[in-house]
C-alpha cells in the first residue's frame, strides 16, 4: 500500500513538472510568436543625428493603411477618403519610439531609451509637439518637436524629472506651451515660451527652463490639459472613478499676465459648474484627452488593449459629460491618448506605438491620426 502510494505521488509530481515545463515553453513560445509577428512589417530604422529614430516604428505606410481600412473602416474613411481641411499633422510619424537620447537617472548618464511612450499632443506655432515618458521609468521625459507642415523631425527637448506628461497645450495669445506635472504631492501646470524651442540646445542635455510652475491642489492628479478661449481646461484621469475637469482663466494683464493667479486657483472649488469659466464638472472614468472646437466637445477615453472611444458632445452638455449626453460615440484603435482640434481636423495621438504596448493583435498607431471633423457627422 505504501509503495503504491509512493508511485502515485511520484507520478503526480512528474505530471506537475511536465505541466510546468509545457507552461513555460508555451509562454516563451507565445513571446517568440508575438515578437516575430511584430517584426514582420517593420520599416528600416532611420535615425537623426541626435540618435532619435525618425521612421515609423512598426508599420510600413501601405501596411498601416491596409490595417486601418480592415479594422476601422469608418476611421479610415474620415481620415483618408474625405478631403482634409489641412494636411498639417496627417500621418506624421511619431519619432523616438525605437530610440531616444535621454538622461538616465539610474546610471547618471545620457543614453538611449527604447520604451518612450507618447502621451500629449499640441500644435504650437510652426511646431507639433509630442510628449513622452520612459516606460522603464529610468530616463527623463521628453518633448518631440516636429515641423507642423512637413512632419520632419526637428529636435528632442528634455524636461525636468520623469513626469508622466499626460497633457500639453499651447496658448496662442501668450505664446506659451503648458504642461501637466506635479510639485511635491500636488498637481501642477508648468509653462515655457514657444520661442525657446528654437533656442533650445539639445547637445547640452539640459532640461528646458519653465517660466511658470503653478501648483493646482484642486485636482489630485493632472492628466491632460487643453487651451480654449483664454482658459486652460485641466483633466483628471481616474482608473476606477469618474474623472474631473477644472478650468483656469489665464490673466491677460497685471503681474500675472499670460499666467494663472493664486486667486484664480483658489476660486476653483469644485462646486461651480463647468459652464462657468471658473468651474468644475464630472466626467466618465478613464478619460485621456479633451478638445473643444466650435460648439463641440471631444473626449477621448481608453484603458487597456480594448477599443478606445471618442465621445462628441454638444456645448450644451457642459454640465454632464456622460455617454448618454453624447451626440456620437465612435470606436477607435486602442490606447488613444490626447486629442487636439486644429483647422477643422481632429489630431489623435496613441500610445500603442510604445514597445511596452505594441501587440500583433491590435492596430498599432505609430503615426498621428488626422480626422476631418465635419466628416464625423456625415458632412
Amino acid at each position: 500500500m505504501v509503495k503504491k502510494l509512493g508511485r502515485i505521488i511520484k507520478i503526480f509530481v512528474l505530471l506537475l513538472i511536465a505541466g510546468a515545463v509545457i507552461g513555460i515553453a508555451g509562454y516563451f513560445g507565445y513571446q517568440w510568436y508575438e515578437e516575430h509577428e511584430l517584426n514582420v512589417n517593420r520599416p528600416k530604422v532611420v535615425k537623426a543625428q541626435d540618435g532619435t529614430n525618425t521612421n515609423a516604428a512598426w508599420y510600413s505606410n501601405s501596411f498601416y493603411q491596409k490595417q486601418l481600412k480592415k479594422k476601422y473602416s469608418f476611421i479610415n474613411k474620415v481620415s483618408n477618403y474625405v478631403p482634409p481641411r489641412t494636411w498639417d499633422g496627417k500621418d506624421f510619424v511619431i519619432p523616438g519610439l525605437i530610440s531616444t537620447k535621454s538622461y538616465n537617472f539610474k546610471t547618471g548618464n545620457f543614453d538611449t531609451a527604447t520604451k518612450m511612450t507618447p502621451q500629449g499632443l499640441t500644435v504650437a506655432g510652426k511646431y507639433i509637439l509630442i510628449t513622452a515618458y520612459d516606460g522603464d521609468h529610468e530616463h527623463a521625459s521628453v518633448i518631440y518637436v516636429i515641423d507642423r507642415r512637413t512632419g520632419k523631425y526637428f529636435k528632442t527637448i528634455q524636461v525636468k524629472g520623469k513626469p508622466h506628461l499626460g497633457g500639453i497645450a499651447y496658448d496662442p495669445v501668450g505664446k506659451n506651451v503648458w504642461l501637466t506635472g506635479s510639485i511635491g504631492k500636488s498637481s501642477a501646470l508648468m509653462a515655457f515660451p514657444v520661442k525657446e524651442i528654437g533656442k533650445y540646445d539639445e547637445k547640452r542635455h539640459s532640461p528646458i527652463e519653465y517660466i511658470h510652475e503653478i501648483s493646482i491642489p484642486t485636482l489630485e492628479r493632472a492628466s491632460t490639459v487643453t487651451y480654449y478661449d483664454n482658459q486652460l481646461f485641466v483633466g483628471l484621469f481616474n482608473m476606477y472613478k469618474r474623472g474631473r475637469v477644472a478650468s483656469y482663466t489665464i490673466s491677460r494683464s497685471g503681474k500675472n499676465k499670460n499666467s494663472i493667479s493664486n486667486n484664480e486657483i483658489k476660486s476653483v472649488t469644485g462646486t461651480i459648474s463647468w459652464s462657468d469659466p471658473d468651474g468644475v464638472t464630472s466626467m466618465d472614468k478613464q478619460v485621456q484627452g479633451i478638445a473643444i472646437y466650435d460648439n463641440k466637445i471631444f473626449v477621448s477615453q481608453s484603458y487597456g488593449s480594448k477599443d478606445s472611444k471618442l465621445y462628441i458632445f454638444p456645448s450644451t452638455a457642459l454640465h454632464a459629460l456622460d455617454e448618454k449626453n453624447a451626440e456620437l460615440v465612435i470606436s477607435m484603435p486602442p490606447y488613444l491618448e490626447q486629442i487636439v482640434a486644429y483647422k477643422g481636423q481632429l489630431l489623435c495621438l496613441f500610445e500603442s506605438g510604445s514597445r511596452q504596448y505594441a501587440k500583433p493583435n491590435i492596430m498599432i498607431m505609430d503615426r498621428i491620426l488626422s480626422i476631418n471633423i465635419n466628416a464625423l457627422f456625415g458632412n
